[in-house]
């Protein structure tokens, strides 16, 4: 039986708990790297990945990866990018790590080039394991400075000695801190053209808003942002054809720096723990009838989780 299948029944027993740095082995971890984009890291990565494994079809793979990349890009922020897949050609879980110094072009959340890319290969039988490994990789993306560290190894053995220094573990329970996307949030004294750049560069519909000490004071939807730019009466009156097209837009073009953004901030949203469980969050989002809650950790931002999160994260991993 191989390290990993151990490691996967060991994860399955009551209070199990597996070190993130035991799921990754030093054969699997290519330096120095170099890649255009994702496509072109992952079409280099998958054969230096599975050139061990016998009969494995690596274009195949690549396919599979591929696929999985269009449905939702899996590029984190903080320089990391996570593409996976679930494939039979493969008997167990298998992760491999690129190094790119010189990062990739693609588009960021965060602006920041991808460096670091950890590819997940799993079987299509399983699939707990495989989602709290993710789960966990989003949580080491969100450590400050492990990207520099990272890239910085000088070998393999390094840059799993920097792994093990974080001390994660991947347990068997799925938790909302997992699938969390580490969006920008909004501040006290930002004007609403800065929580409009926000909301273009974020692509979500809901977002955070955090004091000086980063607890979430509330939250701006995208329809109380729609709402500031209409006319009071807009919202009582079906059609507005007398009104020329842009008119309300324009004014509140016109008016957008000088709004603060407490003038659409809401202070009725969810919030959850980073160790609620998914069904809660699912539950909590269902009931409320909202498309994102706020995710915190001791109190403080972490990231949100929206009903397309869990379903891109989870339901399509």
């Amino acid at each position: 039986m191989s390290l990993t299948t151990d490691l996967f029944g060991l994860c399955f027993s009551p209070e199990a708990k597996v070190k993130l740095v035991h799921l990754i082995q030093p054969n699997r971890v290519f330096l120095d790297l170099e890649a255009k984009n994702l496509e072109e890291a992952i079409r280099l990565l998958v054969p230096l990945v599975v050139r061990d494994e016998p009969r494995v079809n690596e274009k195949r793979v690549i396919d599979e990866v591929l696929e999985r990349e269009r449905l939702v890009s899996t590029i984190v922020g903080r320089g990391f990018a996570l593409p996976h897949a679930r494939s039979d050609e493969v008997s167990e879980l298998t992760i491999g790590v690129g190094i790119f110094p010189e990062g990739l072009e693609d588009p960021t959340p965060d602006g920041k080039p991808v460096k670091v890319v950890f590819l997940l290969l799993e079987p299509k039988r399983v699939s707990k394991f495989y989602l709290k490994t993710l789960g966990v990789l989003a949580r080491l993306a969100r450590i400050e400075g492990i990207v520099h560290k990272l890239v910085s190894a000088k070998d393999p053995e390094q840059y799993i000695d920097t792994i093990k220094e974080t001390n994660l573990v991947v347990t068997e329970r799925l938790c909302a801190g997992d699938i969390a996307r580490s969006i920008e949030p909004a501040r006290l004294g930002m004007s609403v053209k800065q929580v409009a750049d926000l909301f273009f560069r974020n692509e979500t519909l809901t977002l955070p808003v955090v004091d000086a000490e980063e607890k979430v004071v509330g939250v701006v939807r995208c329809v109380d942002l729609l709402g500031a730019a209409m006319p009071e009466y807009a919202r009582m009156i079906g059609g507005l054809r007398f009104l020329s097209e842009f008119e309300p837009f324009d004014r509140f073009l016109h008016d957008e720096d000088r709004m603060p953004v407490d003038s659409v901030l809401t202070k009725d949203y969810i919030k959850v723990e980073e160790d609620a469980s998914i069904v809660e969050v699912t539950s909590l989002l269902l009931h409320h009838k909202e498309n994102a809650l706020v995710v915190t950790k001791e109190g403080n931002y972490l990231g949100m989780v929206s009903l397309r999160d869990i379903i891109t994260k989870v339901m399509r991993t």
